[in-house]
Formats: structure tokens, C-alpha cells, sequence
């Protein structure tokens, strides 16, 4: 917005080629809307695709494409719709680098998708880190951290079945141990599956995909619908636990919070309750940004109310800046130094803090996304009882994907 239009750019092509350049690489942005030239997981699959389509219209030296194409269906449709001669990939070469070869002998499900997070990547960088990836910890680091067999194969229980938990499993089943993974729900994917919900974040489900199909290939005994308990880890005697039973949502005590007007974000997005038309979402973090988001784009009416000053603290400035140009394009208002005091059947009253004034929202619907607290029950009845316990992503602390990811590789990798 308010930078070269197409037409210039279109010229700007002609007279590179007239000059004797050999190809050109088109993308868009600039480090002002970090969110083209760094395309966060808002932006759609091939979201400058059609910028190279009409660059090689007026061209006839190759055109290069970029721009959230790690799809290798889409990446191929590309080429062979002609509306570019190459794609390049940047960010989904970290998650795997070796996409291209899985790709050219069709192992799609083998491909470890990037997530479009920037957390592990440029996110790392700024924090003064070295480059790497959220779900590929060995980015950047590769000899050191390859994963060896183990000097001797041992029975490994994983508890929970959530992206911490999955990553233990492959993990040890790849050091050669034996692993078996209970999950006391009827799916694997732990925070994943609500968190695939929206369309703008089908990349954790790709993830959640990629874990299912690596777990199943490595011979992994998955348990669904089976929790694990003090008793049952006696029963078994593994010679290692691995706890990942990750965290649950945090409800405030306040008046009024058991109404039927309150659920939780991650209720809402797994269907258990719907959504009114006015919908107050409590926490301006990145969870309670996207679920109003996701509310918005159904045309819900959302006011996100965040007891900080400001919200998405602590995102990536790409996909920040993104994230609040859609939560703006989408009506969604913001109320920052703000907090719920107490729910009503009409809405509910929030708290400044500053300023120590009430105002009444209007709402059909209270939408709770104020963190996560970890389950840490199993891992205090079993401490001292078992030869080898590890405590591995939410139930630890909770986090982040990278932080769960990592977690439980760098752990997995040493057992």
C-alpha cells in the first residue's frame, strides 16, 4: 500500500531485460509490511504468484516466483500453468531441507511443513541467535545435533499426544528404542487440533498430518483414548517416561464466570459451543487474536479486551503487523489496560486499571484466551518412582510451538 503499483514495476521489468538481465526473482514488500517480503501464515498459499504471472507476460527471459510455496501441488500447478519458469523457497527449505527430493519421488506426507510462525527463523536472528526453524531444531546445527541410534534400545512411554509429545516419540523411535504413546483423548495433536481450525492456520494441521504419518512409519505403538495413570506405569515398567501432557486453559475467578455465555478458545474452536454475534474476547495475545479474527471473518461483531497497553506482544513483527492489518480490515475492536471485572448475562463489565473506571460490554458470547497453565499431576505422583523421568513442552511450561518442539528433541535426543 502506497508503494510502486504494477504498471511501474511492469516497466521497471521490460527495461532490466532490455539492459541485460538474465532473470528476475519477483516478490513484493518492503521491510515497512514485513508481511509480503516475509510472508506470514496469513498470507495465502502462492500469495505472489500472480505478480510473476504478469512479469512473464511482458518478458520473455525467466521469471522466479516466491512466496508461501511450500506446497509441492501447488508449486508444480505453477509451473505448469507457465505463470512462472521457477519457484524458490526459502523459509520451508529450514523446516526440511529435503523437500525437493520427497517431493520429486511423491513423499508428501515425509515433507516437514513450515508453519509460517518466523519464530525459529528470522525471529531467532533478532533475538541475536544463529538462523534455525521452530519444527526442525537441528536447522542450522545439523552435525551436531543429528539424531544417532542409541548404544542400547530401551521401552520408552510417552504421555500425551500433543506436538511435544509426538516429537519425543519420533524422536526416540529414531534413537531405536522402543515407543509406545498414550493419549487420553481420541486424537493426537493436543492443542494442534483446535489450532488448525481457522483457514489461515492450515499449516498446523499439516504439521499434526506430518506427525501422525512419521509416527506410523517409525513403528510407534500409539494408544488413543488411554491415560496414563500411576498404576498403568507400574503395570508396564517402561525404562523411561517421557511426560507431555501438556496444559490447560486458565479461567480467572471472577463473578459471574460459569455462565453459559463464557467458553474457553479452544472450546469454541473445537465446536463445543457456538459463537453469538457480539463476541467479547478476553487476552490480546496471539491465541485470542486469531480466534477473533477467525470470529470476525464469519462476521461476528468482536471486541478483544488485553490488560496490557498493546496486543500480540512478543510476535514476530511480520506476523504482528499483518495480523493487525486483518484485525482492522475484519472491524475488530481493541480495548487495552483493560480486564474482566465480572460476567453478566447481558456481556460483561471490564476494569481500567489505570484509570479505575467500569464500562459495560454488550455480548452474546465471552471468549476466554488468557493463557495456559500446565497439568502437572502425573508428573508429581510419578517423580522418584520410575528409573528415567522427563517433563517435556506445556506441562513443563507452557509455550510456544518452537518451545514445545524443541523441548522435546533436545531432550528425546540425549535419552
Amino acid at each position: 500500500e502506497g508503494g510502486r503499483d504494477v504498471e511501474e514495476s511492469l516497466e521497471i521489468a521490460r527495461r532490466l531485460e532490455r539492459a541485460g538481465v538474465d532473470a528476475l526473482h519477483v516478490d513484493a514488500g518492503c521491510y515497512d509490511d514485513w508481511y509480503w517480503p516475509h510472508p506470514p501464515n496469513y498470507q495465502p498459499p502462492g500469495c505472489m504468484v500472480d505478480m510473476a504471472e504478469a512479469v512473464k507476460r511482458v518478458v520473455r527471459i525467466p521469471v522466479i516466483t516466491v512466496g508461501r510455496l511450500g506446497y509441492p501441488e501447488l508449486a508444480e500447478s505453477v509451473l505448469r500453468e507457465g505463470k512462472a519458469d521457477f519457484v524458490a523457497l526459502g523459509r520451508p527449505l529450514l523446516a526440511d531441507p529435503e523437500w525437493p527430493l520427497k517431493a520429486r519421488e511423491g513423499r508428501l506426507e515425509d515433507i516437514r511443513p513450515c508453519i509460517g510462525c518466523h519464530e525459529g527463523c528470522l525471529g531467532s536472528v533478532v533475538r541475536g541467535s544463529y538462523l534455525s526453524c521452530a519444527v526442525n531444531p537441528a536447522c542450522g546445527n545439523e552435525r551436531e545435533l543429528e539424531i544417532k541410534p542409541a548404544e542400547r534400545s530401551r521401552s520408552v512411554l510417552v504421555a500425551g499426544g500433543g506436538i511435544a509429545g509426538m516429537e519425543a516419540a519420533r524422536v526416540a523411535a529414531l534413537r531405536g528404542h522402543e515407543v509406545m504413546l498414550y493419549e487420553k483423548g481420541d486424537r493426537l495433536g493436543g492443542h494442534l487440533i483446535p489450532g488448525s481450525v481457522p483457514e489461515f492456520k492450515r499449516d498446523v494441521a499439516l504439521l499434526r498430518d506430518y506427525y501422525i504419518a512419521q509416527l506410523a512409519k517409525l513403528g510407534v505403538r500409539v494408544e488413543l483414548g488411554k491415560e496414563v495413570t500411576p498404576g498403568l506405569v507400574q503395570e508396564m515398567k517402561p525404562e523411561v517416561v517421557i511426560i507431555a501432557t501438556g496444559s490447560t486453559p486458565i479461567i480467572p475467578d471472577i463473578p459471574g464466570i460459569e455462565k453459559d455465555i463464557v467458553v474457553t478458545a479452544i472450546d469454541m474452536l473445537l465446536g463445543y459451543k457456538e459463537a453469538g454475534e457480539r463476541v467479547i474476547v478476553a487476552g490480546g495475545g496471539l491465541v485470542g487474536c486469531e480466534t477473533a479474527l477467525y470470529l470476525a471473518q464469519q462476521g461476528k461483531r468482536v471486541v478483544v479486551v488485553e490488560m496490557m497497553d498493546r496486543i500480540l506482544s512478543g510476535v514476530f513483527e511480520a506476523n504482528k503487523q499483518h495480523l493487525l492489518k486483518l484485525l482492522a480490515e475484519n472491524y475488530v475492536s481493541v480495548l487495552t489496560n483493560a480486564s474482566l471485572g465480572r460476567v453478566t448475562d447481558e456481556g460483561a463489565i471490564v476494569v481500567n486499571k489505570r484509570r479505575r473506571y467500569q464500562a459495560e460490554l454488550k455480548a452474546d458470547t465471552v471468549v476466554l484466551a488468557l493463557g495456559l497453565k500446565p497439568e502437572t499431576q502425573l508428573v508429581e505422583a510419578l517423580k522418584g518412582k520410575v528409573p528415567e523421568l522427563y517433563v517435556v513442552g506445556d506441562c513443563d511450561e507452557p509455550r510456544k510451538i518452537m518451545d514445545a518442539v524443541w523441548s522435546a528433541f533436545y531432550t528425546t535426543r540425549l535419552i
